[in-house]
């Protein structure tokens, strides 16, 4: 009889310590679910010409650099106006 009781309890043992190291093993089997990086859109805005709250145009800009370069002594009309210079 003694040698059965000791096998019951072994088998206990056994069993309940394979059950706690199941019950350990799934508590830290947890899947952590990380979501790619995304691309943030920016408020991209394209004004071809504009410059700030002017409008930018190459053919005034070369035509009062070609009057400057023919009056290399007269005061420069865009430039008194301008208080940063």
């Amino acid at each position: 009889m003694k040698t059965r009781n000791r096998v019951s309890q072994t088998i206990l043992a056994a069993a309940l310590a394979g059950s706690a190291l199941l019950a350990a093993s799934s508590a830290f089997a947890q899947e952590v679910v990380v979501e790619q990086p995304r691309m943030i859109p920016v408020g991209v805005q394209i004004n071809i010409g504009w410059h700030g709250d002017r409008y930018w145009d190459g053919h005034r800009y070369w035509a009062h650099d070609e009057w400057m370069h023919r009056h290399p002594h007269d005061r420069d009309p865009r430039r008194d106006r301008d208080h940063r210079y």
